[in-house]
C-alpha cells in the first residue's frame, strides 16, 4: 500500500453500518427524551449518553478512515429511501413525534414504508458490503455504471468480459441476493430478464437462511437439508456446552464429566466447520485498495 491508497475491508464496511445504525438509534433516544422533557440528571437519559459514548469511540476510527477515501458505494432502493427522506424532512419536529407515539398518520406511514427499506438493506449489509468492495476493485467507469444498474434495474449492459468467471459469477450472485435479477450476456453484465434464458452466466440457485446474531448468510439449493440439520446439531451441542459451563461454575467435573465437556466442544467446532464448507462465503475477508480522495490546494 502507497500513500495514495488505503485498503478497506467488507468487515470494516459491516461495522460501520452495524455502528452507524446504533449511534443513529441511541441519538434518536437522547432527543426524544429532551423534547419530552427529561433532564440532564435523568437516570435513563444519563445511561442513553454514556452508550452513546462508548458506540463513538468504536466508530470513529472506522468513519475516519472510510471519510479519506473516494469509495463508491451500492445501496438497493437508494433513490426510494431518499424520496421518503425529502417528503419525512417536510414535516415539523412536532408533527413526527406525534406520529411516532400515535402509530397512525401520513407522516408515520412514510416513516414505516422507509423504515422497510432501510431495515432491508441493513439484514443484507453483509452481502452490501461485498458488493462494495467487488465494484471497488473494477475501472471507475464499469463500477459507477453497475452501481446505478443493480440499485435502479435500468440502463444499458455493462462489459465484465475483463473479469475472470469466478468474478463475473460472484458479481450475478450479489446483485441476484441483493434483489436485483440479472445475468451476464455476450460478456456484458445484464438486468434484461430477456437475456437471462440464453446467458452464460446466471446467478446460483440459493437458499436464504438467518444464523445466531441475525446473519443473513446462503446456502446452496442442493445443500438446505444438510445445513438445517448441522445447524440442528450445532444448536444441540451450544445448549450442552452452556449447561455444563454453568455447572462448572457450582462445582468441580468428575472425570468422566470433565472428558464428555471436551468431547461435545470438539464436535461443535466440526459443526461450526461444516456450516462454514456449507454456507457461501461465510466470512467477511473481502479487502480492496482504494484511492484517497484528493485534497484541494492549499493556497
Amino acid at each position: 500500500m502507497d500513500d495514495k491508497t488505503v485498503i478497506i475491508s467488507s468487515q470494516e464496511l459491516v461495522d460501520h453500518t452495524v455502528l452507524t445504525r446504533k449511534r443513529n438509534e441511541l441519538q434518536f433516544k437522547i432527543d426524544f427524551l429532551a423534547r419530552s422533557g427529561a433532564k440532564d440528571d435523568d437516570l435513563h437519559l444519563k445511561a442513553v449518553k454514556n452508550e452513546l459514548s462508548l458506540v463513538d469511540e468504536k466508530l470513529k476510527p472506522v468513519a475516519q478512515k472510510l471519510s479519506t477515501v473516494d469509495l463508491l458505494t451500492i445501496l438497493p432502493n437508494r433513490k426510494e429511501i431518499n424520496e421518503f427522506s425529502k417528503k419525512i424532512n417536510s414535516y415539523a419536529r412536532g408533527e413526527l413525534d406525534l406520529a411516532v407515539k400515535n402509530k397512525s398518520g401520513d407522516a408515520y406511514d412514510l416513516m414505516k414504508s422507509r423504515a422497510a427499506l432501510v431495515r432491508d438493506n441493513f439484514e443484507r449489509r453483509e452481502d452490501i458490503a461485498r458488493m462494495t468492495v467487488l465494484i471497488n476493485s473494477f475501472p471507475r467507469k464499469e463500477a459507477e455504471s453497475l452501481c446505478s444498474l443493480v440499485e435502479e434495474g435500468r440502463g444499458s449492459d455493462v462489459d465484465v468480459s475483463f473479469l475472470p468467471k469466478e468474478k463475473q459469477q460472484e458479481l450475478v450472485n450479489l446483485s441476484s441476493r441483493l434483489g436485483r435479477p440479472c445475468c451476464v450476456f455476450a460478456g456484458s453484465f445484464s438486468v434484461d430478464k430477456k437475456k437471462v434464458e440464453s446467458s452464460e452466466l446466471k446467478p446460483a440457485e440459493e437458499v436464504k437462511k438467518t444464523i445466531e446474531g441475525g446473519r443473513l448468510i446462503w446456502v446452496e439449493a442442493g445443500k438446505t437439508s444438510e445445513f438445517d440439520g448441522n445447524e440442528k446439531k450445532v444448536a444441540g451441542l451450544l445448549a450442552k456446552i452452556q449447561a455444563i459451563s454453568a455447572e462448572k461454575q457450582t462445582r468441580d467435573l468428575t472425570e468422566e464429566e470433565a472428558l464428555y465437556f471436551n468431547k461435545i466442544q470438539e464436535e461443535y467446532l466440526d459443526a461450526k466447520k461444516r456450516r462454514s464448507e456449507l454456507v457461501r462465503g461465510i466470512g467477511l475477508d473481502e479487502t480492496v485498495k482504494v484511492y484517497k480522495k484528493v485534497q484541494p490546494a492549499q493556497e
